[in-house]
């Protein structure tokens, strides 16, 4: 059920139709917005490749799959729900679409709660997640690192 709400949230970012910027908007919104996007998406894109045939959509890990802490993993522990959290952020902000906003911030919740999640399932799967957890953060980076 999560997977779905995820993709629903997803779609109605990505697709529902908006009204230009107002004219009042600072141009520095819609230029951050922009600027998210595309970092955004290449977080997705190395992350999706760096898990390789052990990624899924379901928080529940594949039989077959192998821990992955280095890459990107060495800094974040979800980067794929940082790149999608930045890049429909980018997108909510390059638009100033309020809509776009509530549904990244029900996005971000939901990561969150489906991180957790998750974490118990890897915790069960590979004991060394848990030296992993305290070192990694699990949407940015630790600072003390």
């Amino acid at each position: 059920m999560l997977v779905t709400i995820q993709f629903v949230l997803l779609a109605v970012i990505f697709f529902l139709p908006v009204k230009a910027p107002s004219p009042e908007t600072p141009s520095w919104i819609t230029g951050l917005g922009s600027f998210l996007v595309w970092p955004g998406l290449g977080i997705v894109l190395v992350s999706i490749f760096k898990l390789g045939s052990s990624l899924t959509a379901s928080p529940i890990p594949k039989k077959d799959s192998k821990l992955k802490t280095d890459g990107l993993y060495k800094w974040i522990r979800h980067p794929i729900y940082t790149g999608l959290i930045l890049t429909t952020l980018g997108i909510a902000l390059e638009v100033t679409s309020i809509g776009k906003l509530f549904f990244v911030a029900g996005l971000i919740v939901l990561f969150n709660y489906k991180a957790k999640w998750e974490e118990t399932f890897l915790l069960e799967r590979y004991p060394e997640y848990r030296t992993y957890m305290t070192k990694t953060g699990r949407f940015v980076p630790r600072l003390n690192r």
